[in-house]
């Protein structure tokens, strides 16, 4: 059992991506403020974006952290965001600042410094890629200033590095992610089927669902019971429900929208194999730099088919704990092959279990940047 510490010691987490709003980066933030939450007083400043729903959740976590949120169009919400940070600084004794991203930081940091406060910078990839040359000034002067830049992955790690950031304090933590196996299950209607396929992820272009549709076209001829179970919301909605369509595998294919960690849970138990085969979107500015929903999968011994595309590789290790294709066009037969191997896929699967256990709960990771900030307590 791990006990809070009464501290004075605060951290302050600025951030754009905050639950209820679903997403990857999301999922990551909120982990991390909880777990620190158990050593430090955390106080969240998010973005408002569905204020009833906001409420909700911020009172349910009311007892681990504080969280102030703002509204409004971006311009205007950026400012008051830092305002009331400026105010904040002047009364508190701040550790450091942990920033969502390099934007977070882009009209504080200059302050930050001026008064010390070391700042930890996380880095995705995304946001990393730069469409014009102003927002890489932009991106490469803050990235400059910050104290210390996290990233998620090796491969966001270089992409930073070759914008022409020259901050030599960055480290690469691959995110931790919610292992829900214990949480009572919430029962999802309709999920039955032999094989059970899982994409959890936003429903953009990038996360391959297209590629994974004209598989099963193909695969409920010699699989009539397959399922593919499709989790997540998002502009592509409406095109993937006209692709289900046209190729006629409605009865195969069934769109969940966005889960809950206890759906989750029952989806997870349910599942034979999760495929989530990334493409290379870089130049709409749109890239995978880890996925976290391998891990969660793998916590349930399903293992993953990813691309090569990213930081992929590096949650999903092939031939290992799942299967990295080596162009995007495989998926039919790499799944076709794999389906077929149940003993493959168990063994995949209990491997995929091991490696979440033991490198991907939170309570492992948050060592990593606990290890960097307990060296600015020591400076300080």
């Amino acid at each position: 059992v791990r006990f809070k510490i009464i501290s004075l010691k605060m951290i302050i987490i600025l951030t754009q991506c905050f639950p209820p709003k679903v997403g990857g980066i999301e999922n990551l933030i909120e982990n991390l403020s909880l777990e620190l939450s158990k050593i430090y007083e955390v106080l969240v400043l998010a973005d408002q974006h569905d204020k009833n729903r906001d409420v909700e959740y911020d009172y349910i976590f009311k007892k681990n952290i504080t969280i102030k949120r703002f509204g409004g169009i971006k311009f205007f919400r950026r400012r008051k965001k830092i305002l009331y940070l400026k105010k904040y600084l002047e009364t508190k004794n701040v550790t450091c600042i942990i920033g969502d991203s390099w934007k977070s930081f882009e009209l504080c940091i200059d302050k930050l410094n001026n008064q010390s406060i070391f700042s930890i910078c996380l880095a995705h990839g995304n946001e990393i890629i730069s469409k014009h040359s102003d927002y890489k000034k932009r991106l490469i002067t803050t990235l400059n200033k910050v104290s210390h830049i996290i990233c998620n992955s090796n491969y966001t790690k270089d992409l930073v590095m070759k914008t022409g950031v020259l901050n030599q304090s960055i480290t690469c933590i691959h995110p931790g992610a919610q292992n829900n196996i214990n949480l009572p299950d919430e029962t999802i209607p309709k999920i039955t089927g032999n094989p059970i396929i899982v994409t959890l992820a936003r429903l953009e272009k990038r996360k391959g669902h297209l590629y994974i549709l004209s598989a099963i076209a193909k695969l409920k001829n010699q699989y009539p019971n397959i399922l593919y179970v499709i989790a997540g919301s998002g502009r592509e909605l409406s095109n993937l429900q006209k692709i289900v369509m046209n190729l006629k595998i409605e009865s195969n294919v069934l769109f969940v929208g966005n889960i809950n960690n206890n759906e989750k849970n029952f989806l997870f138990k349910k599942t034979d194999l999760m495929v989530m085969p990334t493409t290379d979107e870089s130049d709409n500015r749109s890239i995978e730099g880890f996925g976290i929903a391998y891990i969660e999968a793998a916590f349930y011994g399903v293992p993953s088919i990813a691309s090569n595309i990213g930081g992929t590789p590096e949650a999903v290790i092939h031939e290992e704990t799942g299967l990295i294709l080596s162009k995007i066009d495989d998926v039919y037969s790499v799944l076709q092959n794999l389906i077929s191997d149940k003993t493959k896929i168990k063994k995949l699967g209990q491997n995929a279990k091991i490696r979440a256990e033991s490198n991907y709960q939170w309570k492992n990771v948050i060592k990593n940047y606990l290890h960097i900030i307990d060296k600015i307590d020591r400076k300080n």
